[in-house]
């Protein structure tokens, strides 16, 4: 059974980076790429067991991921690789680590920004709190 391989993606140089380094990592690889719609930054949290109807800002989000994830596949065509595709919302490395846990993946490949000194305490890493809390093995690309 081939090794499912999660990349977390949001269509940066070093996202790129990971997800190419993936598939030469990992040649017979089932990839999954998943885009975390960061709702820190929404004024109001959906709730998505509501049947309401998503925000404007919600559905633009939304359809930015969309955009984003039609870039992975891209990529992959390129290489003749099919990769499955997922949008999560929430805070980016909790979205990460429950996917991880809840659908199987054997190993996850996440790109890193390299930020250093105040710029990371301010900003945070979504890298660094993957690799120190994933039951699974953590490949950062920088």
């Amino acid at each position: 059974m081939p090794p499912r391989i999660l990349i977390p993606f949001d269509d940066s140089e070093p996202a790129n980076d990971a997800l190419e380094y993936a598939f030469d990592l990992f040649p017979d690889g089932e990839f999954v790429v998943l885009v975390v719609v960061d709702t820190t930054s929404l004024p109001y949290i959906p709730n998505t067991a509501d049947d309401t109807e998503p925000s404007d800002e919600t559905r633009e989000l939304l359809a930015e991921a969309e955009e984003v994830l039609s870039t992975a596949e891209a990529i992959g065509d390129e290489r003749g690789i099919a990769v499955e595709t997922r949008t999560q919302m929430g805070t980016p490395a909790q979205e990460i680590l429950e996917y991880t846990e809840s659908e199987s993946i054997d190993h996850v490949v996440i790109g890193s920004h390299g930020r250093s000194g105040i710029t990371r305490i301010l900003l945070g890493s979504v890298a660094e709190v993957v690799v120190r809390h994933s039951s699974v093995p953590v490949t950062v690309v920088r």
